[in-house]
């Protein structure tokens, strides 16, 4: 149908360079704002690192992407870097999944720990989805990109410290004594 050539077209865009260009640093601010600098830093290095291998790997292998024939690409510009990772996949599946995967660290609601992770992978799984539609991947492209990108978001999640809960033992400051 057309509207979902049209969807599908679109939702490719939510793992392009330029949209991770601007969303890395704004997450990291939200990031450093709500949950301190080393969260903050985690995040940026660990999906920007992301995003330098998969351009890494796609150099050294070298892999070519399907003939143009077989790519639906109308008003879409016809790729030219190497096929393998997909470059898309791999960022979306670092950048959603880890965003969601670090939130729920700092959540004590059941509901978002659960929501949350599955709303990025289903995410990073619909940008894979998308390459293949598009005709711009073969399927190992895509699955290299999965792999890559959620490595990258569980071994962030890994490196945030857990908050830890407050004891019985621990002592409340009074906010008016943190101005005197």
């Amino acid at each position: 149908p057309t509207w979902l050539d049209y969807l599908l077209r679109n939702a490719t865009y939510l793992g392009d360079s330029r949209l991770m260009i601007l969303l890395i640093p704004l997450l990291g601010l939200y990031l450093q704002r709500t949950n301190g600098w080393r969260t903050a830093l985690i995040f940026v290095i660990g999906t920007s690192g992301a995003c330098l291998t998969c351009e890494t790997l796609k150099h050294c292998v070298g892999r070519n992407r399907p003939e143009v024939t077989q790519m639906r690409l109308e008003g879409i510009k016809v790729p030219t870097s190497p096929s393998f990772p997909s470059g898309h996949t791999f960022s979306a599946s670092a950048l959603y999944p880890g965003i969601a995967l670090i939130m729920v660290r700092f959540s004590s609601s059941l509901p978002l720990k659960i929501a949350l992770p599955l709303f990025g992978t289903v995410l990073a799984l619909l940008v894979g989805y998308t390459r293949i539609y598009l005709g711009v991947h073969f399927f190992s492209d895509v699955i290299a990109g999965l792999l890559g990108g959620f490595i990258f978001a569980l071994a962030m999640a890994w490196l945030i410290p857990k908050p830890t809960a407050p004891t019985p033992d621990t002592k409340i400051v009074d906010p008016s004594s943190l101005l005197t």
